[in-house]
């Protein structure tokens, strides 16, 4: 089974051939409700012994929730969240597994660290249904750019990735990778100290547009695209929200994995 996993900072998006689907990437401890309320969307989770929150109920009733905000992706919120993932993306039994990295931490040893976080045998029991699976392989690619093969075209087209933490920048032209004009920027909207749209598309134009024209295409992706669209064509004219923004990523995942797989 191929299963394709953005663990982004603030939701973890998934696709298999059959569906698609996303939850809050936060995780926390288990605790004892006095009064449930079981909302559809919520999950208690068992894994390697222990109880946990995660999504959605993490939010609601975790007393100390976590959200991974570490430069690397090789931590256990990345291992709980991507494994419940697995597990609600119905699988049972080999997956192979296609996720991503940040365009700047796209190296050898992050992605080896990743590997070995990923693969292997998993036992996880979400609200009560227990699933076993192997993840026998884990191909990485990156952030960003992975959204383009959701959607490849000619020419020269620009992605930009607006993420909580960091935004990526990715550039194709005629379907190839260029790297010197693709990268990770510091910028995310937990990170600037007033996050509106206006400010977000002002600082992220600023960075890119030592490297790219006014009149190239620039193709939006993430939650908050549709937001920045008006503010980023104040300096990218052409530039423009893809259909589904906030599951381009995973459903450029997905087509990497099947050629990668082919």
């Amino acid at each position: 089974m191929l299963v394709a996993v953005d663990c982004g900072r603030s939701f973890v998006k998934v696709k298999t051939e059959r569906n698609s689907f996303m939850f809050p990437s936060k995780v926390s401890a288990w605790r004892n409700r006095h009064y449930r309320q079981d909302l559809e969307g919520d999950m208690e989770v068992v894994y390697r012994g222990q109880r946990w929150f995660v999504g959605q109920l993490a939010e609601r009733e975790g007393e100390f929730t976590r959200q991974a905000m570490q430069d690397t992706k090789a931590v256990e919120e990345t291992l709980l969240l991507t494994v419940t993932a697995v597990h609600q993306a119905g699988a049972n039994g080999n997956v192979d597994l296609v996720t991503g990295l940040p365009i700047i931490h796209y190296t050898e040893a992050e992605r080896m660290a990743v590997r070995r976080l990923l693969e292997g045998d998993h036992e996880v029991t979400v609200n009560g249904r227990t699933a076993r699976f192997r993840i026998r392989r884990v191909y990485t690619t990156i952030e960003g750019g992975g959204a383009f093969f959701a959607d490849p075209r000619s020419g020269l087209v620009r992605i930009v990735d607006v993420g909580a933490k960091t935004t990526n920048y990715a550039t194709f032209k005629d379907k190839v990778f260029i790297d010197r004009d693709s990268g990770t920027l510091p910028i995310g909207w937990e990170t600037l100290r007033e996050s509106n749209e206006r400010e977000m598309a002002d600082a992220i134009a600023a960075a890119l547009s030592k490297k790219w024209h006014s009149d190239d295409v620039v193709v939006l992706i993430g939650g908050m695209a549709k937001r920045l669209e008006r503010h980023m064509q104040g300096h990218f004219r052409h530039a423009f929200a893809a259909r589904s923004p906030q599951m381009a990523n995973v459903l450029g995942f997905y087509e990497v994995g099947k050629a990668l797989i082919s």
